[in-house]
Formats: C-alpha cells, sequence, structure tokens
C-alpha cells in the first residue's frame, strides 16, 4: 500500500500525536505515520520510535514571516497543505491528515476504498438539520468555524488533488488566521469551497463513526459491547477528543459545558483509556513546553497584539529588517521596543477580567453607567461615531500607526 497518515503539533502537544501514533500502529501497521513538529525541537526529548519532520524543509515557505504573523494553531495548520504536496512529491497516492488529539478504533479501509472513487474526503461538523438545536457547539458557532471539520481530511494524488492543494496553499500563505473580522477560521474555512469547485470529486463523509467528536454527541446512540465501541450499531473508526482536558476526569471538551462524563456516563471508557494513552506518552513533560516561536530570542514574549500589528507592516518596513526574531540591529523586536510597543510577558489578565465582567453584574452595572456618562457628556450623534470609530480601532490591525521606522 502507498498510503500515509500525518499529523501536526506544537511540542506541547506530542503527547497526544504519540498516542495516536500507537493507535496507527495498532489498526493501520502497514501505513506510514508521520509527525510534523510546528516548533523547534532543540533540547527536547523525542519519542524515536516515530518519524518527525520540521516545517523547515519546506523551501517553498517563508519560515520566519509564517511563524512570526501566525500563532501556533494558524502556523499548525497553515502548512498542512505545503506537506501533503512534500508527500504527494513522495508519491505517496492517499494522504491521511489527523489531529495529534485522535484516536482510531479500527483499520481505515473503508477511507482508502472511498479514494478510489473520489478525490477527496470531508466529514461535516453536524449531519441533519434541527428545528431546536440541542448539540454542545452552537450552529453559529459551526458557521463561524467552518461547515466541516478539518481535523481529518483525506485526499487523493491526482491532478484534481493537486490542483486543489496548489490553491489551498496560495490562500493560507496569508489568509490563515482565525480571524471573524475576515471571517476566516484558519485553513478550515476554506474548505467550504470544496463541494461547489468539484462536486463530483468530494465525498461528504456522513458516517459518524469517522471524526467523531463532542460536537456530534448530541446525533448518535454510542455503547461499548465486549470492550469495542460502536456509534449507531457501527464500529467506532475515529474519535476526535478536541478540547479534552487530560487532567479532569469528568471533561469531554473544555470548551463547552454541555456534556460530561457525569451526564454521559456511556463514553467513560472511552475518555478515560484515552486519558491512559495520553498520560503514559510522557504528558507531565511535554504538556509543560513552550511554543519556541512565542518568544524572541532573548526570551520577550510575543503577544497577538504584535503578531497582528506585524501582519499589515509596509512591505517597505519589513523589507529593512535582518531579524524577525532576533534583538539585534534592524530586528522586529528593536522596532517594536522603540515604539514602545512590547508587552513583555504572557499574562492571563485579559481572560481574567473578561471573565469577571462576565460573571459580575455589578462590574458590568459599572461599565455601563460610564458610557452613559460618555453619552451625556457628548450628546447621542457623537457617543455612537466613537463606538462606530472603537468597532474599528479595536481591531488590532489598525494600530499599526503606533509603528514608526
Amino acid at each position: 500500500m502507498n498510503n500515509v497518515i500525518f499529523t501536526i503539533c506544537a511540542k506541547n502537544y506530542l503527547a497526544q500525536a504519540y498516542s495516536l501514533g500507537e493507535s496507527i500502529k495498532n489498526h493501520e501497521p502497514n501505513t506510514d505515520f508521520y509527525i510534523i513538529v510546528s516548533d523547534l525541537e532543540e533540547d527536547t526529548i523525542l519519542n524515536d520510535s516515530f518519524i518527525h519532520l520540521s516545517p523547515k524543509i519546506l523551501t517553498e515557505i517563508d519560515l520566519d514571516d509564517l511563524t512570526f504573523k501566525y500563532n501556533v494553531i494558524e502556523f499548525s495548520t497553515a502548512i498542512k497543505p505545503f506537506f501533503i504536496n512534500y508527500f504527494f512529491n513522495k508519491k505517496y497516492n492517499k494522504v491521511v491528515y489527523l489531529d495529534p488529539d485522535m484516536y482510531i478504533y479500527n483499520n481505515l479501509n473503508i477511507i482508502y476504498n472511498n479514494l478510489d472513487n473520489y478525490d477527496f474526503i470531508i466529514t461535516p461538523h453536524i449531519r441533519k438539520p434541527y428545528i431546536k438545536f440541542n448539540g454542545s457547539t452552537s450552529e453559529e458557532e459551526i458557521l463561524f468555524v467552518g461547515i466541516y471539520n478539518l481535523g481529518f481530511f483525506a485526499i487523493n494524488n491526482t491532478k484534481i488533488g493537486n490542483e486543489f492543494i496548489n490553491w489551498w496553499e496560495e490562500k493560507l500563505r496569508d489568509q490563515c488566521y482565525a480571524d471573524k473580522f475576515d471571517a476566516l477560521h484558519v485553513d478550515q474555512k476554506w474548505l467550504d469551497f470544496l463541494p461547489s469547485f468539484y462536486p463530483e470529486r468530494v465525498l461528504i463523509e456522513k458516517s459518524p463513526t469517522i471524526n467523531m467528536a463532542s460536537w456530534s454527541i448530541h446525533e448518535v446512540d454510542f455503547k461499548e459491547v465486549n470492550e469495542k465501541y460502536y456509534v449507531d450499531d457501527n464500529p467506532l473508526l475515529i474519535f476526535h477528543f478536541s478540547g479534552i482536558d487530560i487532567l479532569d476526569k469528568n471533561n469531554i471538551n473544555k470548551k463547552q459545558n454541555k456534556f460530561n462524563l457525569i451526564n454521559k456516563p456511556e463514553y467513560e471508557n472511552l475518555f478515560n483509556n484515552y486519558r491512559t494513552a495520553v498520560l503514559s506518552s510522557n504528558f507531565n513533560y511535554y504538556n509543560k513546553l513552550n511554543y519556541s516561536y512565542d518568544y524572541f530570542k532573548n526570551g520577550v514574549y510575543i503577544d497577538s497584539f504584535l503578531r497582528r500589528i506585524y501582519r499589515t507592516l509596509d512591505h517597505e518596513i519589513k523589507k529593512e529588517l535582518i531579524s524577525i526574531f532576533g534583538i539585534g540591529n534592524k530586528s522586529l523586536y528593536n522596532l517594536f521596543k522603540s515604539n514602545n510597543l512590547l508587552i513583555g510577558e504572557k499574562s492571563n489578565k485579559y481572560n481574567r477580567l473578561k471573565s469577571s465582567i462576565k460573571h459580575s453584574d455589578k462590574k458590568i452595572q459599572l461599565f455601563e453607567n460610564l458610557l452613559l456618562f460618555v453619552k451625556k457628556l457628548f450628546g447621542i450623534k457623537y457617543y455612537y461615531i466613537l463606538v462606530r470609530f472603537m468597532s474599528v480601532y479595536s481591531r488590532f490591525e489598525n494600530q499599526k500607526f503606533l509603528v514608526k521606522k
């Protein structure tokens, strides 16, 4: 067989990637598996029973530019089509991408067989229309992140497959942001176009046994029989443990609070066994590792404010930069420092403030009273204009006026 499976993750997710790899060894021993480490690997203990690749081998991308303007999730997803192209050039016929927080429970013959008849296989977040939606991830959120979940993606090395990958690469060079202003959600939102581009060549896989996750729990009947898992009476193939808190024994997905292992006890063994697999893959070591591209060479933290300002810097300014992550002459660090833009540390103050205000009626009332005072002071017309302007300038990209050469 000339098939390949790959995943992409930073160092802190290697325990999940290794757990995925072990499940592939158990059920797909003849399929090659690669782990793309979207991070610097220096001084990191790697499991030498798996093949690791670095984005440094992608000569067609500007690595410094991508790793600075994108955060870890954006960068890790931006390089996906470039590595699909890499595997195409290695003469793999069928390429399957799986997120590192996935686990496979059976062979993937149905996927490879379907690729004999289609060029692409994708899976939707939800599979049915609902008058009264009762899922854990809202339909509005799905509209934002994309109809299809790109934790799973299968593609054929055909003329059409290559044509699409070339298009996708160009989109993700500069448009792989998680950005509601631009209606972007990393690599994923772009796949909404795929069925309209190639309607006869795309299989929208509606079987819930492939890429099942917390967002589809409400749609299925799940059970365990003789230590085997079944979804609507069909054997489970791939479960996507997206958002799981490995250290919280009742958690299903920390991004939602509707489902947990107390109100969904039928999933208890599935999640407990996965937690055991990840913990035994040196989770406590990898989980504490920092993402290398979150820091300048002197250890100063690079926050999203700086990344988004860099995104919009004039080409002439970028051209004069000798170093993106360094701190020497004509470095990006010195440019930001000279304009007094370095926050300098990783902080959860914003999230704590947002959470504090959200859960405090008194603080909300104080904030609204302040706005009422501004309205009274300036009048409704100027208040309206101020709010409109702030909706524009609250976007980090529109703060580039702060940077002077």
